[in-house]
């Protein structure tokens, strides 16, 4: 009788199909035992041997098997009545009476009835939940099958379903013989999951860890939606109860050949650098040390490097390599601070992995990814063995399959989400648990953020993942919190375990801290570095308002001008008066408030000139704010920056001096900074708002007349986020202690809001009460719309509203940088002015003193619905908010004006007022 039962029915081509529910499950058990064994990474499967208790010796093919019948049994709970006669999506009425004809026609009494009653519905998954706990299944497996629609359900909520026999015996009675007849069809579907998959008796099933349950759930969401695409696995004509034996193996591998060849990295060797890098005919002492050092490890974990200027990609690159090697990874995920940082490194990534045997997968995942045109011009993949070239995987272009891919470069929030309680994060952690992770720029970080990526670590720990993090001004005690939330998430232990000799005080540079198994150790025997030495030029708040002039008395004879400050509104200023004197072709401007496409070219057109190879101007005064001081790959004669916490101005520094074969005027061959705003430590507000005054104090307070780059680097980042105290009297005494003190409840505010949302730690025994079923528990439903807004749950920014933004024309809108009438019911068109997105600054939230972002988003929410609601109908568009400037560029919102100006980007002004805020 059960092959009657559907679980899935649509028109196709007008002609009703349907999908029997027997068939289905057969489709997605066979799927979970293919991914097991042609994509889920042997280290993975390690991992998961390692999470069952069982007394069966051969736990790969226990594992396979748990596989199997967690897709036998996972929509067990459509064989109910309540779901049996469930209206279509779409409302197709003769569709849904075909059905029913179908199942009164085998002997399903009633249903007609039955249908037009109005039952509880019962959502499928926890109805399944409940019969498989009911058929002795232990907790751990039920709540996973529970979970298969993303977010786990807890065993109270699955009981619940008791109440409701009607919805899942048809009648209330449950001894009734039309009860029994669906709780045998029910017991005989679980019966034969169970042969299926190669078990006697639940009771056979084994308990599994709380983590491992975390990745078999993503496993079976993974098969059970590639068993759902009918491009795969199509829908059957509706008189039809079997198909094709082949069915499933077709399916399978028209999905599988439409991704690369699985990779298995090589062991370490000797010409590596060579061999995948063209520029590098020697590597560096510190780039071969740590890639030796790393060859050396037998269980390797957590890697963390601090270099500055000595090819750390192509070492974090090659450590990829190596650690993957080890730990039978299949992939990678390279993480960086920002979209920008990100395209940078993509390129890079693409660059080795062509210099590597086989096709790969490269996927470039951030909100602005399809800027790119790298990635845009990446061949589809078609597993075309034996062609060494990288290409994409179609099936892994959704947001919440993308970090399944191969290879992966994006910012860090998809690291970050890892820890955010968000709907399918099973899909995240699996994908993750099958790569070599790589997190750069650690120092961008502050305390919120730390909050995610702290138990993100501990997490990858617990999947014993490995992790390579890149800082070159990381403090001391982030190093080590690091590396205890990884070693404790692995069980390893840490607080116990001998460190090695000066852990807590270590400033040695480059250095090389990692666990072996359970023993920490760190390598800083590098050949020691002349290095540069770097003069630093302090200017006070007096000497520091004449950019002009300073400008002048600097660069007489031309040379590149790098001038980087604290906030949009000084660029703009600084921008505007240099503008006037030295006319418009000599200066660029480079922040957060442009519009995307338009941050884009600049960026783009800045490496291309002052990047390296680049044809460098005779004279360029280049301002800009902290997107220039992150993996901006561009080169200065002379640097000019505000006063900033110390691990920034020294990554400012980076980009000075950063190329050995660029020509410079003879006045500026050597590197010289200077610093503006200092003396008296009495900060200006814009640097207040974006920093920390208390970190900014004690940066200026240890700030030297010379920096050698990259010798002082830890020394002077250890001082600052060190907990020395200072040699101060009087007024300083007390200012210092009031910027300490703020800075200590901020920190905490910041920890405490970020801790709302955030994942529990990994439940580490084994055991039916550490299940999923609290995994999510809370989740944030706002998070789970898009990842937009996912992302500014996990970065403590108040500039979280972007919207896209276009310019009115007559019929409508245009694109600021391209005119023309915009058709938003075209595809392409469509796709384009998704690009066009900028951030609000913060300054736009406030008024009279108060914070009015809900006022702001109400505002555009309701501008939305009266002029762009057309975009609902475009899958491109939909949920964005998007304004439209007037004919002089302007757009009013509450009492504010924004002007979009295409050399200085957003400006915001008061309503009736000229100054600029």
């Amino acid at each position: 009788m059960e092959k009657y039962l559907w679980a899935k029915k649509n028109r196709v081509n007008n002609a009703p199909m349907w999908l029997p529910l027997t068939m289905h499950l057969q489709d997605c058990s066979l799927v979970c035992g293919l991914l097991y064994d042609h994509w889920l990474s042997d280290g993975v499967k390690d991992f998961l041997m390692e999470s069952v208790v069982s007394d069966i010796e051969d736990k790969d093919e226990l594992v396979k098997n748990l596989c199997k019948f967690l897709g036998a049994s996972h929509d067990i709970g459509k064989a109910t009545p309540i779901f049996q006669v469930k209206k279509s999506f779409d409302g197709d009425f003769e569709l849904d009476n075909l059905i029913l004809d179908n199942l009164k026609n085998a002997g399903f009494k009633d249903l007609d009835t039955y249908a037009i009653d109005q039952k509880e519905n019962i959502g499928h998954n926890i109805s399944g939940q409940y019969f498989l706990s009911n058929f002795g299944v232990n907790f751990c497996l039920a709540n996973i099958v529970g979970a298969h629609h993303g977010k786990p359900i807890s065993d109270s909520e699955s009981k619940e379903s008791s109440y409701f026999s009607s919805s899942l015996y048809q009648v209330d009675n449950t001894n009734s013989d039309i009860a029994i007849f669906w709780q045998n069809l029910q017991k005989n579907i679980f019966d034969w999951a169970i042969s299926v998959s190669n078990f006697s008796k639940a009771e056979d099933l084994p308990l599994v860890s709380q983590p491992g349950q975390v990745i078999l759930s993503g496993l079976l969401i993974m098969a059970d939606w590639i068993v759902s695409n009918e491009s795969y696995f199509p829908l059957i004509p509706i008189d039809q109860l079997e198909t094709d034996s082949s069915r499933v193996e077709e399916g399978f591998k028209k999905w599988l050949y439409q991704r690369t060849r699985t990779w298995q990295a090589d062991p370490y060797f000797d010409d590596i650098y060579q061999k995948r890098f063209d520029f590098i005919k020697k590597p560096r002492d510190a780039q071969k040390k740590i890639s030796e050092e790393i060859s050396k490890i037998n269980e390797p974990g957590i890697i963390i490097e601090a270099p500055m200027g000595m090819g750390k990609t192509e070492t974090a690159l090659v450590a990829v390599e190596e650690l993957a090697q080890k730990t039978n990874r299949t992939g990678m995920f390279f993480a960086l601070p920002t979209q920008a940082s990100s395209n940078g490194i993509f390129s890079r990534v693409k660059g080795w992995l062509n210099h590597i045997e086989g096709e790969k997968s490269l996927r470039l995942i951030h909100g602005k990814a399809q800027l790119n045109e790298e990635f845009l011009d990446l061949p589809i993949s078609r597993n075309i063995h034996g062609e060494d070239e990288v290409s994409v995987n179609e099936w892994f272009s959704g947001r919440k399959v993308a970090i399944l891919d191969d290879f992966t470069v994006g910012t860090v929030d998809q690291i970050l989400l890892a820890a955010l309680k968000q709907k399918h994060l099973m899909l995240r952690h699996l994908g993750l648990a099958n790569k070599v992770v790589v997190i750069d720029e650690a120092h961008a970080y502050d305390s919120y953020m730390n909050v995610y990526l702290s138990q993100a670590i501990r997490w990858l720990g617990a999947y014993k993942v490995p992790v390579v993090i890149l800082s070159a001004t990381l403090p001391i005690s982030k190093r080590n919190a690091l590396l205890e939330a990884y070693m404790i998430g692995a069980d390893l232990g840490y607080r116990r375990l001998v460190k090695p000799e000066g852990f807590e005080t270590n400033e040695s540079y480059p250095l090389l801290t990692y666990n072996d198994g359970k023993t920490i150790k760190q390598f800083a025997d590098f050949k020691k570095e002349e290095g540069t030495n770097y003069q630093i030029i302090k200017k006070a708040k007096d000497q520091s308002q004449d950019i002009v002039g300073l400008i002048k008395e600097l660069a007489p004879n031309g040379g590149i001008v790098g001038v980087i400050v604290n906030t949009v509104r000084k660029a703009q200023d600084f921008a505007k008066k240099c503008i006037e004197e030295f006319k418009a072709e000599n200066v660029e401007i480079l922040h957060s408030s442009f519009i995307a496409t338009d941050r884009y070219q600049k960026e783009k057109d800045l490496i291309n000139s002052i990047g390296k190879d680049g044809k460098r101007p005779s004279f360029k005064i280049v301002i800009g704010t902290q997107v220039i001081e992150q993996s901006l790959d561009i080169d200065f004669d002379i640097l000019i920056t505000d006063l900033a916490p110390m691990d920034l101005i020294l990554q400012r520094m980076g980009r000075l001096h950063r190329h050995e074969k660029a020509k410079r005027p003879e006045n500026l061959k050597n590197p010289i900074v200077y610093v503006l705003n200092c003396g008296g430590y009495d900060f200006d507000k814009g640097s207040s708002f974006v920093y920390s005054e208390y970190i900014l104090f004690r940066s200026e307070y240890y700030l030297p007349d010379k920096i050698n780059l990259p010798n002082d680097i830890s020394h002077l980042v250890q001082l600052v986020y060190s907990d020395e105290d200072l040699d101060l009297e009087g007024d300083l005494r007390a200012k210092y202690e009031d910027y300490k003190n703020k800075n200590f409840i901020e920190i905490l505010r910041k920890e405490s809001e970020a801790e709302v949302y955030r994942l529990t730690k990994p439940l580490k025994k084994i055991d039916e009460s550490k299940n999923l079923s609290d995994f999510l528990k809370n989740s944030n439903k706002i998070a789970e719309s898009s990842d937009v807004r996912a992302s500014a749950y996990v970065r403590d920014s108040n500039d979280s509203i972007e919207v896209i933004a276009l310019k009115a024309c007559q019929g409508g809108y245009e694109f600021f940088d391209r005119p023309g009438l915009l058709d938003p019911s075209d595809n392409k068109t469509a796709m384009e002015i998704a690009k066009r997105t900028i951030k609000l600054p913060n300054s736009v939230y406030y008024s009279n003193g108060g914070y009015i972002i809900d006022k702001i988003i109400e505002e555009l929410e309701d501008y939305y619905l009266a002029n762009l609601s057309s975009w609902d109908e475009q899958s491109w568009l939909k949920n964005s908010l998007g304004i439209i400037f007037d004919e002089n560029n302007e757009f009013r919102i509450l009492d504010k004006i924004l002007s979009y100006d295409k050399k200085f980007g957003l400006i915001v002004k008061k309503e009736g007022e000229n100054e600029r805020i």
